[in-house]
This record gives C-alpha cells, structure tokens and sequence, in this order.
C-alpha cells in the first residue's frame, strides 16, 4: 500500500482543505444575500422611462395636471360671440348655421389681418379699438411702426391725434365725450425694435399690462415689426395666441404681404392665427368677370376674404371693399355680385 508523504507542520490535508474553502465560498454568499449586497439585474434602458417611481403622497396632481377627461367637464358645449368692430370684418365670420353673419371678429380668439400698404388695416383696426373702449371694455393698443404721440409742435399729425378725429368721426362725439366715454378704456403699449426692444421685452410688457389692467381686447400694429428678422413671425403668433386663449384676450394683429402677395410669415402664419383675414387684388381678366365684379376689364379691384377661422364657418367668396370716403374704413363695395351678397348679422 503506498503512504501518503508526511505532512509538514501546520499543513491541512488536501481534503480538508477544499472543504473548508467550500464552506467559507458559501459563507459569504448568505452573508451578503442577507445584508441586502446581492446585485440587482440590470434594466433595459428602453423601459427605464416607464418604471414605476415610488408613490408620495405630497398633494401634487403631477402628471395628472395634463390629462384632461371631457366626460368630466361641465359647460362642453359652447356658442361663439361676436366682437363687433363697426366694418366689413364683422360679416366674414358665419353663425353656426352658415347662414347668418357673426356680427364681430370671434371673441376670444387671436386673428391675424394681412394686407397691402394704404389698404385700410389700421384706420379699421383703430375704429374697432374706439368702438370695443366705448362699449365698456379694456383695450390696448400695440404699436410697433411709428411713435404714438409726441408733446413738441412739430407739425406732424401723429398716431395720437389720428385716433382721436378718427374715434370723433365715428362716433359724432366732442373730444371731451369721447375721452370719457371711450379713450379712458384705452392703453397704448409702444414697442419699437429700432429702439433696443426685442420680442421678450414686449412679451414682459404685454403681460403685464394685461393682468394689471384687466385687457380682454387687443390691437397689435403690426405683429412682423415685433420681430425684425421676420424669422419666428407663426412661432411668435403660436405664443401669444396660447397666452391670450388662457387670459380670455380677443387680438387681432395686422401683418405685411410679401410680394407674392402671401402674408409674411406664411402658410405657417396661417395655420398658427385662429383666423386669417387676407386683403389682395383681383384682376378683372375677362368682360364677363369685369361685368359680374362692376368694373372694366383688365382692371385690378380689391377684395377681402377669410382664409380660415378655427370657431366659426366663413363666407366662402371674395368681398369687394372701398374705403369709406369720411373715415378711410374698409367697408363692403356696393358692387359686390348678388350671387356673392353678404349674409346680414342677426
């Protein structure tokens, strides 16, 4: 029988020592299993996202906030008011029914109005302005092309002055009646880029002369000069509209045509505003067109349409205007064809 070598002094036998070296292996793995050391799998990044976080009760909605139920709503169903402006736009805008006119720009909503140079955009605007002040309402006005009034006799009617003779025209007041009956409702926001004034500065403004004075209509003349890039003209709309849907705010900003014709700020523009009103020219290209539209062949003539609006139906043809010969107030032409006769205001 063979022998085993002797062992040395404080060698184990080679049995003995895999055993003891099993034991403290699976030692230390209940130790760590029971101090909570054992690692945990590792997540698929992709469901990270949706994991479950713990629940804490603080009192905050959370997500929750943005989820909105209709079948829990009260007051769903709603009918669109008019703002009554006192010219041609407060025929564009369609009740309900598609029959009869709005009798006023959609309230509550952010337009815009786009058209030529000396079309009658801010003389109408300006004659709206008069006419929501005198009828009890906060309204500004935002002026971002010229300067609006100035103390020196330089000669120069200025924007101030426009609005008063035009606002005494209108109404048949004195300056003294008009001033108490409507210019005491009246704001005037002037904000001028050639100034050092960007886009921020008047949001900040804006804001706070709305929740300070409690403004619920708005004039902007004109939106492109707020920015002169002319770059973020829909995303500009896109933040203001979101703002006045939230304060109750009816705007309506009045914007520049490029030479094509279309509004600056393009069909982006157009998507973005609640409604567009949009002033062009038409040509009169043939005898029986000319005939039908009350003018000469080949002639150009003016007319007003309403690209879209987001609340009501509009009046799906073209509506020829003019200026109104004591004001400067667009106002339908007598002319328009009877196949196209504006609908009246209930």
């Amino acid at each position: 029988m063979t022998q085993m070598p002797p062992m040395q002094p404080g060698q184990m036998p080679q049995m003995a020592g895999n055993a003891m070296m099993q034991m403290m292996q699976m030692m230390q793995m209940m130790q760590a299993m029971g101090g909570g050391m054992m690692p945990a799998p590792a997540m698929d990044p992709a469901a990270v996202p949706f994991a479950a976080p713990q629940l804490v009760e603080d009192g905050d909605p959370g997500l929750d906030a943005d989820v909105i139920r209709p079948a829990l709503l009260d007051n769903r169903v709603k009918t669109q008011e008019g703002v009554p402006l006192g010219s041609v736009l407060d025929l564009l805008c369609l009740r309900d029914d598609g029959q009869a006119a709005l009798g006023g720009v959609p309230k509550g909503c952010t337009m815009a109005l786009a058209g030529p140079p000396g079309s009658g955009k801010t003389r109408t605007a300006l004659v709206g302005l008069i006419q929501v002040a005198r009828s009890g309402h906060k309204a500004a006005f935002v002026v971002a092309e010229e300067g609006f009034h100035t103390d020196r006799n330089e000669g120069r009617d200025d924007l101030c002055s426009r609005l008063v003779k035009l606002g005494m025209k209108v109404t048949g007041l004195s300056e003294k009646k008009l001033e108490k009956e409507a210019l005491g409702n009246v704001w005037v926001l002037e904000s001028q880029y050639h100034k050092g004034q960007t886009w921020d500065d008047f949001i900040q403004r804006y804001r706070y002369l709305v929740e300070k004075e409690e403004i619920d209509f708005v004039i902007i003349d004109s939106l492109n000069m707020l920015d002169p890039t002319k770059n973020r003209t829909a995303d500009n709309l896109a933040a203001l509209k979101t703002y006045n849907h939230e304060h109750g705010v009816t705007c309506l900003c009045i914007g520049q045509i490029r030479d094509t014709g279309s509004p600056v700020g393009g069909e982006a523009l157009q998507h973005t505003a609640d409604a567009v009103f949009l002033i062009e020219s038409m040509s009169l290209t043939s005898k029986d067109m000319a005939e039908m539209w009350g003018g000469s062949y080949r002639d150009k003539i003016t007319v007003i349409r309403a690209v879209k609006s987001v609340t009501t139906p509009i009046f799906p043809h073209p509506v020829r205007i003019e200026r109104d010969a004591a004001t400067g107030v667009m106002v339908p032409h007598p002319a328009q064809p009877e196949i196209y006769a504006l609908p009246a205001a209930k």
